[in-house]
């Protein structure tokens, strides 16, 4: 009897099952250094914007020092993220081939990375911005495209256009799939963020009434909120990754870990 051919499309079930269980088993380790990459950095710019934020004198919004705070964090965020990136898929690949996740030699792995990973992101963006300004679904493409290229860029360190080239290559086939997972990040995410909103005070926010939320504990939820849904989006798409080199190329997770030995 002739053998099965190798199954080439990934299963979103068995990528939100692995990349949960690897959550599951190192929840408080990666909130700790989400809330540390992701959260702090969002905590800070988000307390800038409305600390400045003045209901009674919009002109505010032409100061330079605003935008200049505004854009600082901003840069700072995507460094932290970038950074953060690096740091939870190298340690839910080694989670996930059964080994210590070794949150510690992940951040001098990533930090090593660092140049590449946001010459990457800084490319991505502009591909996805592209993307959405031919009317948003050529960009929906572009990002289901290119999803695992910073897993690629990590385990494989193909260079920036490698990782994309790579991200291409692995995606296809699963793209609709992974249209599926982009949904429910969504989903995770919005969920997560209103959550963070109606705890933080911002959800009760009127613009016909010049009352800001507390600066504090809204930028303090809405930082919460973020480092959650980064973290789950970072985890899940690094089993995604380790999903699609098994089932397109018949690499195991454990063989995959062997590269950070």
């Amino acid at each position: 009897m002739a053998s099965t051919a190798p199954q080439a499309k990934a299963d979103v079930g068995r990528v939100l099952s692995r990349g949960f269980s690897a959550l599951k088993a190192n929840f408080l380790p990666f909130l700790a250094v989400s809330l540390l990459l992701a959260g702090l950095p969002s905590f800070l710019t988000q307390y800038w914007m409305m600390r400045s934020f003045d209901l009674s004198d919009p002109s505010f919004l032409a100061s330079p020092s605003y935008w200049g705070g505004i854009g600082a964090g901003l840069l700072v965020d995507l460094l932290a993220i970038t950074l953060l990136g690096g740091v939870l898929t190298r340690s839910t690949v080694l989670e996930l081939s059964g080994r210590d996740p070794d949150l510690g030699g992940s951040a001098l792995f990533a930090l090593r990375l660092v140049p590449a990973l946001i010459g990457l992101s800084l490319v991505l963006v502009l591909l996805f911005l592209a993307g959405f300004m031919l009317l948003i679904v050529p960009g929906f493409m572009v990002y289901c495209a290119t999803i695992v290229a910073v897993p690629a860029l990590i385990q494989e360190r193909g260079g920036v256009f490698g990782s994309i080239g790579r991200s291409r290559v692995l995606t296809r086939g699963s793209r609709w799939r992974i249209f599926l997972l982009l949904i429910l990040f969504w989903i995770f995410g919005t969920v997560i963020q209103n959550v963070a909103a109606v705890l933080g005070g911002a959800a009760a926010f009127d613009m016909s009434r010049p009352v800001m939320p507390d600066p504090f504990r809204a930028s303090l939820f809405v930082a919460i909120g973020a480092s959650i849904s980064t973290m789950i989006v970072v985890v899940v798409t690094a089993a995604l990754y380790v999903e699609l080199r098994e089932v397109k190329e018949g690499a195991s997770a454990n063989e995959l870990a062997d590269v950070f030995a």
